[in-house]
């Protein structure tokens, strides 16, 4: 058979034949009947993996995502999706989604015996196209993917995707199946139950390790766990995907990827000496990017060792993005170590590689040599320079001690008496306050100290006043957001209240009063679940804390007030 491609001048290039349309099948969540509602999960995510399955571009498959709610009370607790559609039904789901072809299947497991039946359906014509059940061997459910994927390619003509089964037994493989489930499930819970939500979560941390433990080699399990980790620390629950990671870790401990996430799971959640280890041991099996050898070092300072800091940092080399940070730090350690000439090399070096805050540190040295005109005209650019205003702060502070060492003592003993003293200790402290405000308005210590003044006499708005001019000059300063949200909720304003203790709360994670304060902020708003979820883990913190065991009590005295008939 000849192609008459049309008429074309003699000598010309024949145009080219019309390009064949691509292949793209909608794949409806397979349905399921089985003994179980665990059959289910198989179903549905079968479906899910072989859309994964042709990621490499022999076809397009795009999912279809059904929802169905159950209608009684006594029903499953968790949402279901997956059907079998008849023909009909099965391209119209094509059409919304543009597809040439849409494919069904049903996985059937009646103790004795399971198949999966899939059938493709041609779209344009809602004709089905080829059919095929594929019996399931004990113990090689995991092939069966493999199977499918085969059987689909050859029907549309394509290319067979790579043949690798997902892992080498089915146990394995129905735990990870179970554990997409659950990862769906958390999804489709997420915008109200969330307890619901952080349940499902932690069944599908549960399954993937479980599947790693069947199978170490499962890339997938360890795929997901890995993004399930990722999303912790904005979901709530780091704690519980560091114990995920920590049995991952033990059952592949060259997996370079887990050790490095479980290192930054437990710096979130303060854990510094065991997220050195992992951290460790992820360099040791691919070495860390120089951004990460520098955080490394910091928390090696942080647990005081700073000569396992300084190895690491020696290895930054000088034309990554980290030198500056990395000879910031360097200078920091010969500064505590008293070699002051080496300290000022490294920060020299930091301050051309322009960080502000190594130039700070080198006016303290000027300052400690006793060079206080060049450190006042150093002081004096940075001020005019700067942007960061937590730089610029830092700079008020140390002109204020170059100019006027004696205000500066006069705001550290003022500072100590806000928190301790009465009377008229209180009102020295007051007018140590207002003096270093005459001198430079801008430094925010001294306006802080002047809330703390004005709280413990009872005067929440002037307190609230002095909190307020302190964020003006350092946003996001935890210690004026908390203070400000107390002062605030002692004079009944709430809502705002709450907003700036949550935000404290959320900038000392660790700090158990932060975290209790805004629990009772939120108890005061009537929103019982967060004021419990935040007094839980200020209560994991500081069990012993009597304020917090007293928020607590007056939150259980609400909760059963609301749990009563009206």
């Amino acid at each position: 058979m000849t192609r008459d491609w049309g008429r074309y001048a003699p000598g010309a290039p024949a145009p080219a034949p019309p390009s064949r349309r691509k292949v793209v099948v909608a794949v409806v969540p397979f349905g399921a009947r089985g003994r179980d509602s665990g059959a289910g999960a198989i179903g549905r995510q079968l479906a899910r993996r072989l859309v994964d399955r042709f990621a490499d571009g022999a076809a397009e498959l795009r999912p279809v995502f059904l929802v169905a709610i159950p209608e009684e009370q006594s029903d499953a607790g968790y949402l279901v999706f997956g059907s079998t559609p008849d023909a009909a039904l099965a391209a119209s789901y094509g059409r919304s989604l543009g597809t040439s072809h849409a494919l069904t299947g049903l996985y059937r497991d009646d103790g004795d015996r399971r198949d999966l039946d899939a059938t493709l359906i041609e779209v344009a014509t809602a004709k089905v196209l080829a059919e095929t059940t594929l019996t399931i061997r004990e113990g090689e459910l995991h092939k069966t993917e493999r199977d499918l994927a085969a059987w689909l390619a050859q029907s549309l003509g394509v290319a067979e995707p790579a043949a690798e089964t997902p892992s080498y037994n089915e146990g394995a493989y129905v735990e990870l199946l179970r554990g997409l489930d659950e990862e769906v499930n958390a999804t489709l819970l997420r915008s109200g139950a969330v307890g619901a939500e952080q349940a499902a979560r932690a069944r599908a941390f549960d399954h993937f390790v479980a599947a790693l433990r069947s199978d170490p080699s499962c890339a997938a399990a360890e795929e997901r766990l890995l993004v399930l980790t990722a999303e912790s620390v904005e979901r709530g629950d780091e704690a519980r995907a560091a114990r995920a990671l920590e049995e991952a870790t033990e059952i592949r401990p060259s997996s370079w990827r887990a050790q490095y996430l479980l290192g930054q799971l437990r710096v979130a959640i303060g854990e510094t000496n065991a997220a050195i280890v992992a951290l460790e041991h992820s360099h040791a099996l691919h070495p860390l990017r120089e951004a990460d050898l520098v955080s490394l070092a910091e928390l090696y300072v942080a647990a005081g060792a700073p000569g396992q800091a300084a190895s690491h940092l020696r290895r930054v080399a000088q034309n990554s993005s980290s030198f500056g940070r990395a000879q910031e730090l360097l200078g920091l350690i010969a500064m505590a170590a008293g070699d002051l000439p080496k300290s000022r090399e490294h920060l020299a070096r930091a301050a051309a590689a322009g960080l502000d805050t190594a130039r700070l540190e080198l006016v303290r040295l000027d300052v400690s040599f006793g060079h206080l005109e060049h450190a006042k005209s150093e002081v004096d650019t940075l001020l005019a320079s700067a942007t960061g205003p937590d730089v610029i702060a830092r700079a008020r502070r140390l002109r204020l001690g170059i100019e006027r060492p004696d205000l500066e003592d006069d705001l550290e003993r003022a500072g100590r008496a806000a928190l301790t003293a009465e009377g008229r200790a209180l009102d020295e402290a007051r007018s140590a306050f207002e003096r270093v405000v005459a001198f430079d308005a801008a430094v925010w210590e001294a306006h802080f100290g002047l809330g703390l003044v004005a709280r413990k006499r009872d005067d929440h708005p002037a307190a609230a006043t002095a909190f307020r001019r302190v964020l003006e000059l350092v946003p996001e300063q935890p210690d004026a957001l908390h203070e400000l949200g107390v002062a605030l909720l002692a004079s009944g304003s709430d809502g705002d209240a709450v907003r700036l203790l949550d935000q404290a709360a959320t900038l000392r994670p660790h700090d158990a009063a932060y975290l209790a304060d805004a629990g009772f902020a939120h108890l005061r708003a009537g929103d019982l679940r967060a004021a419990r979820d935040r007094l839980r883990l200020a209560t994991a913190i500081d069990a012993a804390d009597p304020l917090t065991r007293a928020y607590l009590e007056e939150l259980e005295h609400a909760e059963a007030a609301s749990a009563r008939p009206n």
